[in-house]
C-alpha cells in the first residue's frame, strides 16, 4: 500500500465541499485563508496567536522513543489526495518527470 500524498494548503488555495457546507465557514467553497481566518475569529486572540503562528510549547513522547521531544505545535490546513487523484498528480499523462528532463539535458 502506498503512502497518501499530503499537501499543506497555501493561503490562496480554494477549498470546496461537494457534500454541503465546509465546517467552520458554513459555505461550500472558500479560500484556505478564509477558513483559517474564521477559525482564528472563533477563538480569543491568545489562542489564535498560539495555535496558528507562534505555536504551543510542548513535549511529545512518540511510540518507540525513549525520551521526550521538545517543540511547538501549530495548526495548519492540509489536503490528503484521494488515491486516484494522487496517481494523476504523480504520473500526469504525456508529461516527463523532472528527472527525465534532467536526463535529456545531460545527454545533449
Amino acid at each position: 500500500m502506498t503512502e497518501p500524498i499530503v499537501y499543506r494548503l497555501d493561503a490562496e488555495d480554494v477549498i470546496r465541499s461537494d457534500d454541503g457546507n465546509l465546517p467552520f465557514v458554513e459555505v461550500s467553497t472558500c479560500l484556505a485563508t478564509d477558513m483559517t481566518a474564521n477559525l482564528e475569529e472563533t477563538y480569543d486572540e491568545d489562542l489564535e496567536k498560539a495555535a496558528f503562528s507562534d505555536g504551543f510549547s510542548c513535549r511529545v513522547l512518540r511510540p518507540g522513543q525513549k525520551q521526550w521531544l521538545s517543540g511547538k505545535v501549530r495548526f495548519f490546513l492540509e489536503i490528503e489526495l484521494d488515491p486516484d487523484q494522487a496517481e494523476e498528480i504523480t504520473n500526469p499523462e504525456g508529461s516527463n518527470s523532472t528527472l527525465d528532463e534532467l536526463r535529456k539535458l545531460a545527454g545533449e
